[in-house]
């Protein structure tokens, strides 16, 4: 009896192992495991900056009395535009004179009769700036204002170039030299009057 009894126990004990052993491995009843990924996201702050701006065009010069007149086609995106101005032809960024512009002409006066000029232009925004314009040039005229202007004129109002003169029409100055007490000793004839007209910027 007791024999039977160790035998059975023996069995069930077997019999309990290979159930244990049935969920083992890669057997069917093992449990599957779940993994859940997560990607990092990181929030970009980069600003894109604006693209350089393209070379201006259209630029052409205009000599006057003293004075040579730049302008140029306004540029899509270009903050401000530099003008370089050199006496002797083949100007270039690297050695011709800068002058920075946020419209699209330039005026410089206070010039000497018959001296010309050369000019190239460029535009600019905060990416950079751009290639340069075709050369242009161009001559002050052989009527001297300035001269007349320096010998009559500055004295009272500054120099050409920030001359405080409000209006430089001829009938203007004529009408100064008549009405004004510090200027009725003034002995200017037409022809001076008109080339002082003329350096003023105010050209009838």
């Amino acid at each position: 009896m007791n024999s039977w009894n160790q035998a059975f126990r023996a069995a069930t004990m077997i019999t309990v192992s290979l159930i244990g052993l049935s969920g083992c491995g890669s057997g069917s009843t093992s449990s599957a495991v779940s993994t859940t990924t997560v990607t990092a996201t990181t929030s970009s702050t980069v600003q894109v900056p604006d693209n350089i701006p393209d070379t201006p065009t259209g630029v052409s010069a205009v000599g006057g009395t003293n004075k040579i007149t730049l302008s140029w086609n306004a540029v899509t995106g270009a903050a401000s535009y530099s003008i370089y101005w050199s006496a002797v032809p083949g100007v270039a960024t690297t050695t011709g004179t800068r002058i920075d512009s946020t419209g699209t002409f330039l005026i410089q006066r206070g010039l000497p009769p018959l001296d010309t000029r050369y000019y190239i232009v460029t535009s600019r925004n905060k990416s950079g700036e751009s290639g340069v314009s075709a050369q242009v040039f161009a001559g002050t005229a052989a009527l001297d204002g300035a001269a007349p202007y320096n010998t009559f004129c500055a004295v009272c109002h500054g120099s050409l170039i920030t001359s405080t003169v409000t209006s430089g029409r001829v009938t203007a100055i004529k009408t100064a030299i008549q009405n004004i007490n510090l200027m009725n000793d003034l002995t200017l004839t037409d022809a001076q009057i008109t080339a002082i007209s003329a350096a003023l910027m105010d050209n009838n």
